[in-house]
């Protein structure tokens, strides 16, 4: 009788929707006894799940509507570290550990991998446990890849693996083995040549449909806060102890030289094309990842994904091409909402309902671990959909149409600028606090901003007032940042 009785006090109250209205996230149970350190994940073309754990097993399962109910198979074993993987076929996958990528492949039908074969090799590894590396297909057969620098907090070994040098043995994280902070390029065959430096610790890299490689980076020297980069051949990413492999720089001191004159540095270096700012958005950027542009997954089509290896959170990346070159804006994708830190790997399925999420973590953020997914419920949350800048401000568009309490003066918009040097992390230079012009609505969803004392080479941030849509759904997001490299 209770819910009858409750019925009349909630008669004409409508009830928005909310995150958790639209989608639902959960964890997948791993096999008993088994560390929950996934390092990547890949789905076969039948559909089956592959997950590499860092401690050396390659398993696999067919998903399962029920998170507890995956029916794991050990698949390969044998990894160091492995943080990249490819799933050739059913029967055989590539892996990209610290010393080499290599292939694994089940030849007698048994379901387990009976052959191992050396696939591409040719960088070094010093012993140093921050020198991990990741992959992405390149259309053709090869790869991209990604390899990590070492940190001070751990040793270099007294042998290591290819080519040392002690000059790139020096400052906070450091290239002292070959192409240590570089993206590198193989191609089907495995040979492998270099393909961009200034990298620290690039934990995840993607080609996009269109064949632009993305990568994130992490936060520290010579990283102000997180960028997110549109990686191109033979460009340097800005930090210096790579360079130490590149023949340009024979015989002299990178690292030196840029601390020495960042102007040199700031013509020299590729600026990030997104800043995703470490305390609010992304502590630690993991594999970007588009969403479906078939839809399937809800709204925000065709953005990039940017998981949190530090935090229990995916940042939502909106592109835009302004004269020619892409920058945009970055907000939260998922906040919480039972998501784990450490995640830091994402695949969809091949309907595009679904985003398997792979974590771990080296003790920098609890709980973390694991494999979870993300499903599509069906629901459209109140948002900001898109963000395009003009030579005044910025327009946005909305998921839903917007009230007009969004037009008031209840905005704050701010600026500031980042200087990437050698010490961990940089403080925001030069802040602003900008006067609002104008607020106008330009449609029923979407509406202009213009923005006193507006120009180019900053970030600004964009605090949006509290709004309830028309089927009074909550704004989701009211924290935005647009790193604006140019103006229209």
């Amino acid at each position: 009788m209770k819910p009858l009785l409750l019925a009349p006090l909630f008669a004409g109250i409508a009830f928005g929707v909310d995150f958790d209205d639209c989608y639902k996230v959960e964890t997948i149970k791993l096999p008993d006894g088994v560390p929950p350190e996934v390092g990547a994940i890949d789905f076969a073309s039948d559909g089956t799940l592959f997950v590499a754990l860092r401690r050396g097993d390659i398993i696999r399962a067919k998903p399962s509507s029920d998170p507890n109910g995956f029916k794991w198979e050990l698949f390969a074993t044998g990894f160091q570290n492995g943080c990249g993987l490819d799933v050739v076929s059913p029967v055989k996958v590539r892996v990209i550990q610290m010393s080499d990528m290599t292939e694994a492949e089940d030849t007698d039908g048994d379901g387990k991998a009976d052959s191992y074969m050396r696939f591409s090799s040719g960088w070094g590894l010093s012993g140093n446990y921050h020198e991990t590396n990741s992959l992405t297909r390149d259309g053709k057969g090869g790869y991209y890849f990604s390899l990590g620098t070492a940190s001070h907090a751990g040793p270099v070994f007294t042998h290591v693996l290819n080519d040392f040098s002690a000059a790139g043995h020096r400052g906070r994280n450091f290239s002292s083995v070959k192409w240590r902070g570089w993206v590198m390029h193989c191609d089907d065959k495995g040979v492998i040549t270099p393909f961009a430096s200034g990298f620290r610790m690039a934990n995840g890299i993607y080609r996009d449909p269109d064949g632009n490689v993305w990568c994130g980076d992490n936060q520290g020297d010579w990283k102000a806060v997180t960028p997110l980069y549109l990686v191109e051949k033979g460009n340097f990413y800005g930090h210096p102890s790579s360079l130490n492999w590149d023949p340009a720089w024979a015989g002299k001191d990178p690292l030196q030289t840029y601390r020495d004159d960042l102007g040199a540095y700031n013509k020299a270096r590729t600026k990030a094309t997104v800043e995703l700012p470490n305390k609010t958005i992304n502590r630690s950027a993991g594999e970007p990842m588009e969403l479906p542009r078939a839809g399937g997954f809800g709204p925000f089509a065709g953005q990039l994904l940017v998981p949190d290896n530090n935090s229990t959170r995916i940042s939502r990346v909106m592109l835009e091409k302004v004269n020619g070159r892409f920058q945009g804006s970055v907000t939260h994708f998922i906040k919480d909402h039972g998501l784990r830190s450490g995640n830091h790997r994402l695949r969809f399925t091949a309907d595009g309902k679904q985003l398997y999420v792979g974590a771990t973590v080296r003790g920098w953020g609890t709980p973390a671990e694991g494999l979870q997914r993300i499903t599509w419920l069906g629901g459209t949350p109140f948002d900001v959909n898109m963000i395009h800048v003009t030579k005044t401000g910025f327009k946005l568009e909305f998921t839903k149409d917007i009230p007009d309490d969004l037009l008031k003066d209840k905005w704050k918009v701010s600026s500031f600028t980042y200087q990437p040097k050698w010490t961990y992390g940089s403080d925001e230079d030069d802040k602003k606090s900008h006067e609002i012009s104008s607020i106008t609505r330009t449609g029923k969803n979407s509406l202009e901003v213009k923005v006193a004392d507006f120009s180019a080479a900053r970030i600004y941030q964009l605090d949006l007032p509290k709004a309830e849509s028309a089927d009074h759904s909550q704004l989701q997001n009211r924290l935005f940042y647009y790193t604006a490299n140019q103006l229209p």
